[in-house]
């Protein structure tokens, strides 16, 4: 995807590893000592890293090829750890069934499936692929708050490399938004912006095609901390498990 493509170089400097993910998910599944795992849109790597090192077995994908190299440049020599450019919709041709412990679907990637058919299709695959009991482990961005409010955007990200804003367009026609950004680089002074259109689900849709995937225990928080989700709740992180 050109949006990726284009900042796959500035990629953790806008969106740095969270350890926070790391527990969230440790909490979830009990343990994650040689639990196998399918990390979605795993971008350069830095949360699968994590998994690893926290005990796991971890295969990553992306459909963007740089990222999955510059992650597969970091997992060179390590044990329990792979990564792969496919399609999330295709998982189900990379694994047996009842094969993994846990999905793990964080970074607002189940947005970009911008038809609902796609993402009931995730989800059954997603369960045929699980053991019983596993884990479907989600993060996007709360909607229900983006839409109810008319928000036109998500904080600035800002350190000593980057600015990176975030801005949405809402697009009537399709019910779709527009998430344009605007990546400063501050050692060049380059400006990248890019657009990418987003599909905003909400909580109890996306609720109702869990269930129908054959998902319960089905839980929403306000983020990997455990939190309450509230009406205000920026983050909507979401644990399911497999019939």
């Amino acid at each position: 995807m050109a949006f990726y493509q284009s900042i796959a170089p500035w990629y953790d400097q806008i969106f740095p590893a969270s350890p926070m993910q790391v527990k969230f998910t440790a909490q979830q599944l009990s343990d994650l000592t040689q639990k196998t795992l399918l990390d979605i849109g795993c971008g350069t790597g830095n949360l699968s890293l994590l998994l690893a090192d926290a005990g796991a077995q971890v295969t990553g994908i992306d459909l963007d090829s740089e990222m999955v190299k510059m992650a597969q440049s970091k997992a060179q020599g390590r044990a329990g750890l792979r990564f792969q450019v496919a399609d999330m919709l295709q998982i189900s041709k990379l694994f047996e069934p009842q094969s993994l412990d846990a999905v793990v679907c964080f970074g607002n990637t189940l947005v970009h499936l911008l038809r609902s058919g796609d993402i009931l299709s995730f989800f059954n695959q997603s369960a045929t692929l699980l053991k019983q009991g596993g884990h479907l482990l989600i993060q996007i961005i709360n909607y229900d708050y983006v839409l109810d409010e008319g928000l036109d955007g998500l904080p600035t990200i800002e350190n000593d490399h980057i600015r990176f804003e975030r801005r949405y367009e809402f697009r009537e026609q399709d019910e779709m938004i527009n998430f344009k950004t605007h990546l400063t680089v501050k050692s060049t002074k380059q400006i990248i912006r890019n657009s990418v259109p987003l599909h905003p689900i909400r909580r109890d849709f996306l609720k109702m095609l869990l269930q129908e995937s054959g998902f319960e225990s089905i839980r929403f928080f306000g983020g990997f901390d455990g939190s309450e989700l509230s009406e205000r709740s920026m983050p909507l992180v979401i644990s399911a498990q497999k019939r």
